[in-house]
C-alpha cells in the first residue's frame, strides 16, 4: 500500500505522541526506527520537510529525556559525570557504575585508541578502494572532487545551516573533465585521500561543532548522496564545450540574422546565407551528439553517486553506516614486574597495556615494549620501531601486520592480517568447501564432515549418515547447501579447539562409513585449514588467479568454462552462459564436474583457484 509523504509524517507524529504519553507505539519502537529512516531518505518538499524536521527534533527530545527520566527515578549514591563521547558519535563501550576518575580517563584513552585504529584500518581500505577507481574514465573520482569543492562553498554560505534538501545549493564548480590538466586523479594515493577527505566530512557532519548542519548520524549518508545528485542534476555541473572552440548555434542564428539584414549584394547575401545556415546545420548536429553525451555522463555520474554512497554506508560506523567501530580491549592489570601476562588469551591477537617496558607473544609474534624517559619503542623480529602518540606503527611480520598505537600512558598492539592474506585464508577454506559441496557418491564429504562433527561430541549411530541421509542436499539452491556446509565447517572447527587431537577420529568416522578414501583426502584439506599459513613466493603453487573489479566484469577460466564477475551498484555477481547468476560475497563455490572453481573476495580484490575433487 502506498502513502504520500504527509501521511508518513503525521504517521509519524501519532507514534511520537504515544511515545511521550507513556505508551508503547503501535508496532513498537522498531517501526518509529524504519519509518524514520525512510522519511531520512526520501526528497522531502519545503513544508514537509520543515514538518518532519520539527517531530524529529521532538524524536531526539524524547531520546534524551528517557536515560534523564531513569536516573532520577533512582539516583546513585554518588554520581559521576557522564564519561565523555567519542566526537564520532559511533563508539559504545561499555561504562561500568561508579567509575572513578582514573578509570573514566581510561575510557577516554581507549575510545581515542579506537579512533585510531578505525583510522588505520580505513586508510588501508580506501587505498585499495582507489587502486579500482583511478582506472577507465574516473566517474567516482571525478564525482568525488567536484563534492569537495562544492560542498566547503557551500558550507560557508548562510543558507547551509538549514538547507536539509539543498533547494538554495548553486553549484560553485563543475566536475572536471577527464582531461582536466589542474586535477590528477590517476594517482593512487592521490585518489585514497581524495576518498579520505570525503570520509572526513561524513564523520564531522551532524558533530555540532565543524558544520553548523544539525543532521543526526543516520541522515549524513543520505544528505552527502543528495549532495552528490543535485551537483549531477545541475545543468552547468556537465558544460557542453563547442569542438575546437568554434561558434555556437546561438552564435550563428545571429550571424544568419544580420546577414539577411546586411547590405549585400543580393547574389552575397544568398552566398553567405547558404554558408552560415550550412555551418548552422553542422553545429546543431555536433551540439545534439554532446548533448546525448552529456546525457549519457549524467546517467554514469548518477551510477557512480550512487556507489560512492554504498562505499560510506560500508566503512562508516554505525549508526552513520554499516561498519562497526574496532574493539579496544581493556588494559592488562598491574603486577609489580609489569603486566599481568597471564591474563592475556593464547589465542588473543589484540592486547592494551600501560607504557612500561614488556616482553610478550602475540599470536606467536615475538613483541618488546621499550621504554626510556618520553621514548617508547616497540621491537618487532628483532628491529626496534619509534612509538608516537597520534602515529600508527605497521611493521609487517609473515603472514601478519602488527600495528600499535600510542596514546597518552597507554599501548594498544593488535595482529591484521596483510593484504593479500585473507584472500588465500578464504581460498584454504574454499577448498574444503568444494569437497563438502560436490555431490561425488551421495555428498560423501559432507556427510563424513557431519559425522564428524558429531563424533567429536560423544559415541555416534553411522547410521544416520547413510547415502539415504543426503536425499535433501540435490534439492537445495547452491547458495543454500554451500552456506550449510559453511556453518558446519564452523562448528567442527570449533569442536575440534575443544577436542585436542580430535582430527585423528576422522579415519574412524571414514571406517565406519565405508568412505577411507574420501576420509584421507577431507582429513588433508581440513588439515592445510585449520593449520593455515599464507603462501610465500616460493611455496605458493597451482593455478590461482588474481584481478581487481572495476568497472569492466572480470573473466574468470576454467577448462572451458568462463565466469563472468560483474559489480553492480551495491553487488558483485558471478555468471556463466546459459547459468544463473550468483552473488559473491566473500567466497563462493561454482561447481564443475570434476571439482570446483573458488572465488574468493575481499573488497575490490579477487582471487580464484581451480580444485580437484573427483
Amino acid at each position: 500500500m502506498d502513502f504520500e509523504l504527509s501521511d508518513l509524517i503525521e504517521l509519524f507524529a501519532y507514534k511520537l505522541d504515544d511515545l511521550a504519553a507513556g505508551r508503547e507505539p503501535r508496532g513498537g519502537r522498531g517501526s518509529i526506527l524504519r519509518l524514520r529512516r525512510h522519511l531520512l531518505e526520501v526528497k522531502l518538499p519545503g513544508p514537509l520537510a520543515k514538518r518532519f524536521r520539527e517531530e524529529d527534533r521532538r524524536w531526539r527530545e524524547l531520546q534524551a529525556a528517557e536515560p534523564a527520566a531513569a536516573a532520577g527515578s533512582e539516583p546513585p549514591a554518588h554520581a559521576e559525570p557522564p564519561a565523555a563521547e567519542l566526537d564520532l558519535g559511533i563508539v559504545d563501550l561499555p561504562l561500568e557504575e561508579d567509575v572513578p576518575a582514573e578509570g573514566a580517563l581510561t575510557q577516554g584513552v581507549l575510545q581515542a585508541l579506537a579512533e585510531d585504529v578505525y583510522w588505520a584500518g580505513l586508510r588501508r581500505d580506501l587505498k585499495r578502494v582507489a587502486r579500482g577507481l583511478i582506472g577507465g574514465q574516473r566517474y567516482e573520482l571525478r564525482l568525488a572532487y567536484a563534492f569537495l569543492q562544492n560542498f566547503e562553498a557551500y558550507a560557508q554560505t548562510p543558507s547551509f545551516a538549514r538547507d536539509f534538501n539543498l533547494s538554495k545549493f548553486t553549484l560553485s564548480e563543475a566536475i572536471p573533465a577527464l582531461s582536466d590538466p589542474l586535477v590528477t586523479l590517476d594517482d593512487e594515493e592521490i585518489a585514497a585521500a581524495l576518498l579520505r577527505e570525503v570520509f572526513q566530512i561524513a564523520l564531522r557532519l551532524g558533530d555540532g561543532r565543524t558544520y553548523p548542519l544539525p543532521l543526526p548520524p543516520e541522515g549524513v549518508v543520505p544528505y552527502l548522496r543528495r549532495f552528490l545528485r543535485r551537483i549531477i542534476e545541475t545543468p552547468e555541473s556537465l558544460p557542453l564545450v563547442a569542438p575546437g572552440g568554434g561558434p555556437t548555434t546561438e552564435e550563428l542564428r545571429t550571424a544568419l540574422d544580420e546577414a539577411r539584414r546586411s547590405a549585400l549584394t543580393a547574389h552575397e547575401r544568398e552566398q553567405l546565407v547558404r554558408d552560415l545556415e550550412a555551418k548552422l546545420r553542422e553545429v546543431a548536429a555536433q551540439e545534439r551528439r554532446m548533448r546525448m553525451v552529456a546525457e549519457e555522463d549524467r546517467r554514469r555520474f548518477m551510477a557512480a553517486a550512487e556507489r560512492l554512497s554504498a562505499v560510506l554506508r560500508r566503512y562508516l560506523p554505525a549508526p552513520r553506516g554499516e561498519g562497526a567501530m574496532p574493539v579496544v580491549p581493556e588494559p592488562l592489570g598491574d603486577s609489580g614486574a609489569g603486566p599481568k601476562l597471564d591474563e592475556l588469551d593464547r589465542e588473543a591477537t589484540m592486547v592494551t597495556l600501560r607504557r612500561m617496558p614488556t616482553r610478550l607473544a602475540l599470536g606467536g609474534v615475538p613483541l618488546t615494549l621499550s621504554v626510556a624517559g618520553e621514548h617508547t619503542q616497540l621491537t618487532v623480529a628483532d628491529e626496534d620501531r619509534p612509538l608516537k602518540p597520534g602515529e600508527p606503527l605497521m611493521v609487517p611480520y609473515e603472514n601478519w601486520e602488527v600495528w600499535a598505537f600510542l596514546r597518552d600512558d597507554y599501548v594498544h598492539v593488535r595482529l591484521e592480517m596483510r593484504e593479500g592474506a585473507q584472500l588465500s585464508a578464504l581460498l584454504s577454506e574454499g577448498r574444503v568447501l568444494a569437497h563438502l559441496v560436490h555431490p561425488h557418491r551421495d555428498y560423501a564429504y559432507l556427510r563424513l564432515l557431519r559425522a564428524f562433527s558429531a563424533r567429536l561430541k560423544g559415541p555416534v549411530n553411522y547410521e544416520e549418515f547413510a547415502p539415504e541421509s543426503a536425499a535433501k542436499f540435490p534439492e537445495a539452491s547452491l547458495d543454500t547447501l554451500e552456506a550449510f556446509a559453511r556453518k558446519g565447517l564452523g562448528v567442527v572447527k570449533d569442536r575440534l579447539k575443544r577436542t585436542p587431537g580430535g582430527l585423528k577420529l576422522m579415519r574412524e568416522v571414514a571406517t565406519s562409513l565405508g568412505l577411507e578414501p574420501e576420509g584421507q583426502r577431507l582429513l588433508r584439506v581440513l588439515g592445510d585449514w585449520l593449520n593455515f599459513r599464507p603462501p610465500t613466493r616460493e611455496t605458493l603453487g597451482g593455478e590461482l588467479g588474481v584481478s581487481t573489479i572495476a568497472g569492466e566484469p572480470v573473466n574468470v577460466r576454467a577448462g572451458n568454462l568462463v565466469l563472468s564477475v560483474r559489480q553492480t551498484d551495491d553487488a558483485v555477481y558471478v555468471g556463466a552462459a546459459g547459468a544463473v547468476p550468483r552473488k559473491l560475497g566473500d567466497l563462493l563455490i561454482w561447481p564443475l564436474e570434476d571439482g570446483a572453481v573458488v572465488i574468493a573476495r575481499e573488497g575490490s580484490r579477487l582471487a580464484h583457484t581451480q580444485v580437484r575433487v573427483v
